[in-house]
């Protein structure tokens, strides 16, 4: 369970409010019940009325938000083991608490000036800590773009089973992050399971954006309770139905008889553009799978990585696609053309990706 929760601009862009997403190995997905953000409106009457806010909303601040969101998940059976949450709740203590009382890890960033009691009980701020920290170079996860390196140490406090962790990024040395860490008596309170918590808050804004930027989900003129909530859940059963297509795909496109038919749009704008020459059912082909990446840095790229895993936006394309092909709006020749763009596109990805993690691969083996 990720949290990353943001300030409401204003009640016009209702869907910059807080957020909230679940990211698996098999998917990603904004979370539906995430509308609370126009509680900031609690004071306008008129427009509470105008919006049809629930009389019993009240304001709740965001430390307070996530509480209930852990309360309210661990209620209802969600099989969450850890939180990691940004500065914002790291601050108060009671997001720590409640996730002690409900058995959960967590990695919560905590100002630069917060007080620290080490384990010889001796209370100092978190950067103060930096002078007896071991740095050992480590990931947190791989990104789009390679290795997400820094170097990171790993301090007890003063409580049982609570560490400090502290990440000095390569480029800017001088640029520490600290984490207040915890974990239940059954789980390893290791640096290891610490930094992997701690990546895990990159997929959750890759899910936010991607709800953004693919799905419309800041997008939406709604001016009331239920409408933002609606569009919300739409947003999130959208990226759900991305996620199990992507999984779903066995390679091919089968096209339906009707395309033979008038209706397939054979001339006119849906003439096919590479001028109507004959396609094969290889054309019809979606690449699966994902390309390598190098082992080492410098390694050279081959001539033909192949392509990507499937991307959200790309899983998008294809699903238009599929519409159309279904209601017989596009011949077959501009199908394939549309799916050769695909694969170009990915492929291209591939390459770039694999410059990308060549050149942060000596930095993981420290020679950087």
């Amino acid at each position: 369970m990720s949290h990353d929760l943001h300030q409401v601009r204003s009640f016009e862009h209702p869907g910059e409010g807080r957020k909230r997403a679940k990211a698996t190995p098999k998917g990603r997905q904004i979370d539906p019940q995430a509308a609370e953000e126009i509680a900031l409106l609690l004071g306008d009457l008129p427009r509470r009325r105008a919006a049809a806010i629930p009389a019993g909303l009240a304001f709740t601040t965001k430390p307070h938000l996530a509480i209930g969101q852990v309360r309210r998940l661990t209620a209802a059976g969600l099989p969450a083991r850890w939180v990691a949450a940004g500065e914002v709740y790291g601050l108060p203590g009671e997001l720590r608490a409640a996730c002690e009382a409900a058995g959960l890890a967590y990695v919560l960033i905590i100002p630069c000036d917060y007080q620290v009691t080490t384990a010889a009980g001796t209370a100092i701020r978190a950067d103060e800590a930096v002078a007896d920290a071991v740095f050992g170079r480590r990931s947190c996860g791989t990104g789009t773009k390679g290795p997400r390196i820094s170097d990171r140490a790993l301090t007890a406090t003063g409580r049982p089973r609570q560490f400090l962790l502290i990440r000095r990024l390569l480029s800017r040395p001088g640029q520490l992050t600290s984490c207040l860490c915890q974990a239940p008596e059954d789980r390893p309170a290791t640096m290891t399971y610490f930094i992997t918590i701690a990546g895990r808050r990159w997929p959750a804004e890759e899910t936010f954006k991607t709800g953004k930027d693919v799905l419309g989900w800041d997008q939406s003129r709604a001016r009331t309770w239920d409408g933002i909530c609606r569009h919300t859940a739409l947003a999130a059963v959208a990226q759900l139905r991305q996620a199990a297509i992507r999984n779903a795909l066995c390679g091919a496109i089968r096209l339906a008889p009707a395309l033979a038919g008038p209706a397939a749009g054979t001339a006119g704008d849906y003439a096919a553009p590479d001028g109507g020459e004959d396609v094969n059912d290889a054309d019809l082909r979606i690449p699966l799978g994902d390309a390598p990446v190098p082992a080492r840095g410098g390694q050279p790229c081959p001539p033909r990585p192949g392509a990507v895993k499937l991307p959200a936006a790309e899983t998008a394309r294809l699903t238009r696609l599929a519409a159309q092909v279904t209601a017989g709006l596009i011949s077959r020749a501009r199908l394939a053309f549309a799916l050769r763009w695909s694969a170009r596109r990915r492929r291209h990805q591939a390459t770039a990706r694999w410059h990308h993690h060549s050149a942060r691969l000596p930095a993981a083996a420290g020679t950087g």
